[in-house]
């Protein structure tokens, strides 16, 4: 990953401008991107945090089993914590939360919560984020997808520039059907 990072910063001049990045919950590569881009505020993927987190709930045995009213009810919660525009409107949310997890006496999936996604809220709920310069993209998704495609093509026993002929076809398909699609007659465009 710090390899990554490097290579980035040598391609592009302009790295030191990246304001935000997106990024699953995994804290080494947060603690990379930290160092490699210090003026970068990093972000947790939306997608990724309500995703963990329901599989969280359901999967794990850990915490308990929960009835599937309340694993409902939590499912909920969590989607409501995560698009919160107010803290106010975070900490209701996180309370009822609380108040599910707590059912039967149970401590375990609350402490899990606040050790591992409350104390670091400002990077996944929505009302540390709205101010910040992000296009109104909270997910990593379109990135995740274009890998996916492109790993359908690259091969590992290829070379280097076999490998790189792939991803410069692929470029201008992409830029082909781009094109096409703003050139064709009749089609809508802002001016």
């Amino acid at each position: 990953m710090a390899k990554c990072m490097d290579h980035i910063k040598r391609a592009n001049e302009h790295w030191r401008f990246v304001r935000i990045v997106i990024a699953d919950k995994d804290m080494r590569e947060i603690d990379i991107i930290r160092k490699k881009f210090p003026e970068a505020r990093v972000l947790l993927c939306h997608f990724h945090v309500i995703k963990w987190l329901h599989e969280t709930i359901r999967k794990s045995t850990k915490y308990g089993v929960y009835e599937e009213d309340v694993l409902s009810q939590m499912k909920h919660t969590i989607t409501n914590m995560t698009y919160a525009r107010t803290p106010e409107a975070y900490t209701s949310h996180r309370d009822e939360f609380k108040s599910l997890a707590h059912r039967e006496d149970r401590t375990e999936l609350w402490d899990y919560f606040v050790k591992n996604w409350d104390e670091c809220c400002e990077i996944w709920v929505m009302t540390y984020r709205v101010g910040l310069p992000h296009f109104g993209n909270h997910t990593n998704n379109r990135v995740e997808s274009l890998f996916g495609k492109l790993k359908r093509n690259l091969k590992g026993h290829l070379t280097m520039r076999a490998n790189l002929k792939v991803l410069l076809a692929y470029q201008r398909r992409k830029e082909e059907e781009y094109t096409a699609k703003v050139e064709m007659p009749g089609t809508l465009r802002d001016r």
